[in-house]
């Protein structure tokens, strides 16, 4: 696909993670055309920024102000998307997973790697397709999981 000078974006999820990622957006360049979210603190954000707020992924089907837009990024999101979602931005879905693909798909993956005894993890951003977690890797970052790690710290190691 060629070079888009300025793309829109629309972010989908409900943590701090996705304000950093926002934010890094646009400090690029790049436009946020809207936050689909149903956290208080993520609307409040978005709101003073003078970036649109939806409630839900149906809301964006119906948003006709925020379309066009070229990427829908995923982060901290719970919701799987269906194909009416995914197909919306014409330059595709990508996906923040809170674990290394594809042997930690799923929910709860800091939690399933130390029941594991895994000796690694890490972060996965991938394109989404209509089977979770099994779109093409983008980018992916692993750490050593250290002897002392719980859940919890590996999963703000996975957001730093």
């Amino acid at each position: 696909m060629p070079h888009i000078a300025n793309p829109r974006f629309v972010l989908i999820g409900n943590e701090s993670l996705l304000i950093q990622c926002a934010e890094r957006l646009r400090e690029r360049g790049h436009v946020v055309a809207a936050i689909v979210t149903s956290r208080p603190a993520v609307r409040r954000w978005a709101a003073v920024q003078g970036v649109r707020v939806l409630r839900d992924a149906a809301a964006l089907r119906e948003a006709r102000d925020v379309q066009p837009f070229d990427h829908l990024i995923s982060v901290t999101n719970l919701s799987v998307l269906g194909p009416d979602i995914l197909g919306l931005p014409p330059r595709g879905v990508i996906n923040f997973h809170d674990g290394p693909l594809p042997e930690y798909a799923g929910l709860n993956t800091p939690m399933w790697a130390l029941l594991d005894g895994a000796t690694s993890h890490g972060i996965t951003w991938h394109r989404m397709t209509n089977e979770v977690d099994r779109g093409d890797i983008l980018v992916e970052r692993r750490f050593a999981i250290d002897p002392d790690e719980t859940s919890l710290t590996i999963n703000t190691r996975n957001y730093e």
